[in-house]
């Protein structure tokens, strides 16, 4: 997680050059901006980054992670020469298998391993807008490939990935192999393995980063106004309101890479800039904080289940 940052000003850099576009250097300012709310927030990302793998790895079947490197150790032993240890691995990897169908006779994916990737473009909205632009012009004119480059990095997200066995064919491979390797088929039962393991299924479940960038600009609003909008070392000379702009842009972003559509956000949007008058006023922000949360939570609903395989 420490090199989101770095990888989203590589993939800036690189894209300006793509794109040779004059609002590249313009909005150099908006970005200097952005990157300091966001090093403010960092902390609370990783937060929510580290909970959403925990709750993922809760769900890892741990009969099925057996099975699968008990199937490892059987291709091992076949590639050694050792019949017999190809056998009693795959023994147990089938008596775990039998257990999770036992206990779970419905269940199609058996969850053995999750890891996570991100992708961090640090770009201000106009400029994604203009790199999307740039996108359908390429898809227009039929330069497929080069739209595809720019889109590789077109994303501020990290993607957790889920790999699963497929109970379906698995326990069947397996039994399969455990056959051909007593006939002495030892070529063809290891065929049947890798090929086994080549089925593991992989399910992505996608997180935005600008929404939740946003909701942690809005809740360190919230702290400093309640201690009186002083601003302390952490916060770097921000203010609340600077908490709120940076959060307004996170949404803009957002909306801009395509997570979501303009009616998605514009709830929040309505709400900010009813708390961004009331700070500029001195007002009591009321329930608007509240609101605001709530907001968040619909939004993040939408947003991540739309944009993940599961």
């Amino acid at each position: 997680m420490n090199n989101l940052k770095a990888l989203g000003l590589v993939s800036a850099i690189a894209l300006a050059s793509v794109l040779g576009n004059p609002s590249w250097s313009q909005d150099s300012t908006d970005l200097s901006g952005m990157e300091a709310g966001r090093d403010q927030v960092e902390a609370t990302v990783e937060d929510s980054t580290t909970d959403a793998l925990a709750e993922r790895r809760t769900k890892l079947i741990d009969e099925a992670v057996s099975a699968l490197a008990q199937t490892r150790e059987a291709i091992k032993a076949l590639d050694a020469g050792d019949k017999q240890a190809a056998i009693d691995a795959l023994a147990q990897a089938t008596g775990k298998l039998e257990t999770i169908v036992a206990r779970s006779p419905d269940l199609a994916l058996a969850p053995v391993a999750v890891d996570y990737a991100t992708i961090d473009l640090l770009a201000s909205p106009q400029q994604i807008r203009d790199i999307g632009n740039r996108v359908e012009d390429l898809v227009e004119d039929g330069e497929f490939q080069a739209a595809r480059a720019l889109l590789g990095t077109f994303a501020s997200e990290i993607v957790v990935s889920t790999t699963s066995l497929p109970l379906a064919t698995y326990p069947d491979a397996i039994l399969d192999a455990t056959a051909l390797i007593e006939q002495d088929k030892m070529d063809d039962a290891l065929l049947v393995l890798n090929t086994a393991l080549s089925t593991q299924v992989v399910t992505d479940r996608v997180i935005p980063l600008p929404p939740l960038r946003a909701e942690a600009m809005i809740s360190s609003a919230e702290a400093l106004l309640e201690a009186g909008d002083v601003a302390t070392a952490d916060d770097a000379g921000l203010t609340a309101g600077d908490y709120v702009n940076a959060a307004r842009v996170e949404l803009e972003v957002g909306e801009a890479m395509g997570y979501g559509t303009e009616d998605d956000f514009e709830e929040l949007h309505d709400i900010i800039d009813e708390l961004d008058e009331a700070i500029d006023q001195a007002t009591d922000t009321g329930g608007i904080f509240d609101r605001i949360d709530d907001g968040f939570g619909r939004l993040k609903e939408r947003l991540f289940n739309r944009n993940s395989d599961t």
